[in-house]
């Protein structure tokens, strides 16, 4: 079902495709401090049905993906996020972005351009399936990079009931995490889901000695050149 945010209807629309209707709707709210229409969709109902998608075989999820982007197009988007770091490393993105309407960007590529400027990567994901497949990026793009990776379903979870950031950074120790990468020679810890938006103002009260990097400011800025200007 398609989802909006409360932007007036003259002003540029972004589409935002996610996993579950919780990252949509993160993914809705930051175009809306932002003041930029967003029309949203969701291809599952949960994080372990999300996770359950993507071992799904990859051309019929990026087939499911092209038609996601197709249906939010119709709905007034005149370019798209995929805002969901899962989801994008289990699809043919030169295919879905062959077959789109308009412009996509994922969070993927937004991390291929800090292969040039790091080595060392703490990685923090969803899942191991989304672990690997931004691990495979970087590493195609810098044969010396490190990543250390970690998936965690059970914080995305954590988010959808609603824990409150503190509480997930204590229960899941993500302080001694950071505290950990950086002992390590960690240079920059990535947020590799949309979900841990939630708690990155919360965590970044522990990261001295490291840079914490969620994708989208980026995501919107690549985007920006292909959205019309808000009218006067």
């Amino acid at each position: 079902m398609l989802t909006y945010n409360a932007i007036e209807e003259n002003s540029p629309t972004v589409g935002v495709i996610a996993g579950t209707p919780t990252d949509t709707r993160f993914g809705l709210d930051f175009l809306t401090a932002r003041q930029l229409r967003g029309v949203g969709l969701s291809l599952s109902s949960s994080p372990q049905a999300q996770t359950q998608l993507q071992a799904l075989d990859r051309g019929t999820l990026t087939e499911q993906l092209i038609t996601a982007i197709e249906q939010l197009c119709q709905a007034g988007a005149q370019a798209a996020m995929i805002y969901c770091n899962s989801l994008s490393g289990a699809v043919d993105l030169a295919a879905v972005k062959a077959a789109a309407p308009i412009e996509v960007v994922s969070p993927l590529e937004v991390y291929t351009e800090l292969t040039r400027r790091y080595r060392n990567f703490g990685l923090l994901a969803a899942n191991c399936q989304s672990c690997a497949n931004i691990e495979r990026e970087i590493l195609e793009r810098n044969k010396t990079a490190k990543v250390i990776g970690i998936g965690n379903l059970q914080i995305v979870e954590d988010i959808e009931d609603n824990l409150a950031p503190e509480v997930i950074i204590e229960q899941h120790a993500l302080d001694d995490l950071v505290a950990a990468l950086v002992k390590s020679g960690v240079q920059i810890l990535i947020l590799g889901c949309t979900h841990f938006d939630y708690f990155y103002r919360e965590l970044l009260t522990h990261c001295d000695g490291i840079r914490l990097f969620l994708p989208s400011e980026r995501m919107l800025q690549l985007l920006q050149a292909h959205l019309p200007t808000k009218p006067a």
